[in-house]
C-alpha cells in the first residue's frame, strides 16, 4: 500500500546528492526543504516533490496512490537517529544530583563511589523484568519526541553475567519497538570494585578473553565501545580490548575526551572508530585527525548542561569539516533526558550552531555515527520512510518555541506509530 501525504508547508528531505552525511556550514545548510511539499512512499520512499509534481506523476499513471493525507500547516523531516544513549539500567541517582546541585563535582561523587558503579550496584541488582520495563518508558519517550532509531549500550553490569543481561534486554528492545535498535557492548565503562587495587589488568583481560568472545558468539552487539579518559580506561587497554572486537568481527566506537583532553579522539580515528562521542575537550590535531578519517565526531550538549562542564567546539569541528552528529546521551547519572529536540536547543543556544547544521547532526549524521545512512537520516527515493510531522509550518518553530514538543506524528517503514496508545 502506498500513500501520499501532500500540502506539507515545509518538506525537510535531505535528499540533494542523497549524501551519506553532511559536514562543512555550506553542505550542512543544505536541507533540501520543498515548500507545499509532498511524499509518495510504502515502507520506503517513492517519490518527493512539490505537490503539484507528484499529482501531476499520479494523474498521468507514472505513480500510484492508495491513500492520501492533507499537512497543510505542518513540517515533515527525517526522525531523530539518536546515536548514543545508556537506557538499560537499574537504580536511581537522583540524590548525586542533588549533591551536585550543592556544589560537588561528577569526580569528586564518583570518588565517594557514586557515579557509574552506584548504577552498577542497582543494574546487577534488578531482573531483566525490571530493566526491560524502564528501559521502554524511557525509549517510547524518545520516540514520542521524535526519535526514530537509537543506539542503545550496556556498560552498568561489569561482569559477565550482568553485561550479557543488558544486552539480551537490548535484544528484547529490538524485537518489542517499532524503532531501529542499534546495540554496542560496553564492558569498558568503568572498573568494578573488585577490580581495584592494581587489578585493573585483570579486568581488561576478562573483557577480551571472556566478555567478548561470548558477545560476539551470540551476535549481542553490532559494536564495542570504551570509556578512553581521565581516571578510566587508557589508550593502551583500549587498543587491546578494540583490536579483540574487531577480530571478532564487531566495529568500534568510543567515549573520548570527556574529562580531559587525553587524544583518545585521535587514537579512535586511527583505529578505525566509527564514531568519537563527547569531545568536550577534543584537541585541534584530533579534530583533523577525524576528518581526515571520516570519523563522526558526537556531541551531547545535554551532558555539558547537565553536569556544568564545557561544551564540546562543534563550531570548530563544523567549520573544520570534520563530521559532526548530536546525540542524547540519555543516562542516570551525567544526562537524564531522551528528548532530541532539547538536544538540538542546546546545541544551537550554547554551541553557536544553526538550526540547520542541528538537523542535519541530529538526521543524516546521526545515522552516520551507527552505521545506517545508506537507509536512514534522510528522505531520498528507496530509503527506509522514518519521518516525523511537526504540528507547525517551519522546523524553526522547534527551535523558536522551546521546551515543549512539537512532534505530532511519528512513522517508521511507513507505518504511524500509535504512540499513545504504546
Amino acid at each position: 500500500m502506498t500513500t501520499l501525504i501532500k500540502h506539507i508547508d515545509s518538506l525537510v528531505t535531505l535528499k540533494n546528492g542523497n549524501p551519506d552525511h553532511r559536514a562543512a556550514p555550506a553542505l550542512m545548510a543544505d536541507l533540501s526543504e520543498i515548500h507545499d511539499g509532498a511524499i509518495l512512499f510504502a515502507e520506503n520512499v517513492i517519490a518527493t516533490g512539490t505537490t503539484a509534481e507528484i499529482e501531476a506523476k499520479i494523474a498521468s499513471g507514472e505513480l500510484v496512490a492508495d491513500a492520501v493525507i492533507e499537512a497543510k500547516g505542518k513540517t515533515l523531516m527525517p526522525g531523530f537517529v539518536d546515536s548514543h544513549t545508556h537506557i538499560v539500567f537499574g537504580g536511581d541517582r537522583s540524590q548525586e544530583f542533588g549533591k551536585r546541585l550543592r556544589g560537588a563535582t561528577y569526580k569528586e561523587i564518583a570518588q565517594e563511589g557514586g557515579g557509574i558503579l552506584r548504577t552498577v550496584k542497582g543494574t546487577r541488582e534488578a531482573s531483566k523484568e525490571q530493566l526491560l520495563e524502564r528501559a521502554k518508558r524511557l525509549a517510547w519517550e524518545a520516540i514520542s519526541h521524535g526519535t526514530t532509531a537509537m543506539e542503545v549500550k550496556s556498560g552498568y553490569g561489569l561482569t559477565t553475567e550482568s553485561e550479557i543481561k543488558m544486552l539480551e534486554v537490548i535484544q528484547m528492545l529490538k524485537e518489542e519497538l517499532p524503532i531501529e535498535i542499534i546495540p554496542t557492548f560496553l564492558g569498558a565503562h568503568d572498573f568494578p570494585p573488585e577490580y581495584s587495587n592494581g587489578q585493573k589488568e585483570g579486568y581488561v583481560d576478562l573483557i577480551c578473553n571472556e566478555m567478548l568472545p561470548i558477545v560476539a558468539e551470540r551476535q549481542l552487539a553490532e559494536y564495542c565501545d570504551a570509556f578512553v579518559d581521565e581516571g578510566y580506561y587508557t589508550i593502551a587497554q583500549a587498543r587491546k580490548i578494540f583490536e579483540k572486537a574487531k577480530s571478532l568481527g564487531i566495529k568500534t566506537r568510543i567515549h573520548a575526551d570527556e574529562m580531559a583532553s587525553v587524544h583518545a579522539t585521535g587514537f579512535a580515528a586511527e583505529i578505525g572508530s566509527i564514531s568519537a562521542d563527547h569531545l568536550l575537550f577534543i584537541s585541534d590535531e584530533d579534530i583533523e585527525k577525524a576528518r581526515e578519517a571520516g570519523m563522526v565526531c558526537t556531541s551531547m550538549p545535554g551532558t555539558a548542561y547537565f553536569i556544568r562542564m564545557p561544551y564540546a567546539p562543534a563550531r570548530k569541528i563544523i567549520d573544520k569539516g570534520a563530521i559532526l552528529a548530536l546525540a542524547s546521551d540519555c543516562n542516570p547519572g551525567s544526562c537524564y533526558t531522551q528528548n532530541m529536540q532539547l538536544v538540538m536547543s542546546l546545541a544551537v543556544i550554547n554551541m553557536k550552531m544553526t538550526a540547520e547544521e542541528a538537523i542535519c547532526a541530529a538526521t543524516i549524521n546521526g545515522a552516520k555515527a551507527v552505521g545506517r545512512s545508506n537507509r536512514l537520516g534522510s528522505l531520498a527515493n528507496g530509503k527506509q520512510a522514518d519521518f516525523i510531522i511537526l504540528d507547525s509550518p517551519s522546523y524553526i518553530d522547534m527551535f523558536y518555541h522551546f521546551g515543549v514538543n512539537h512532534v505530532s506524528e511519528v512513522w517508521t517503514k511507513g507505518r504511524r506509530i500509535k504512540v499513545n496508545e504504546k
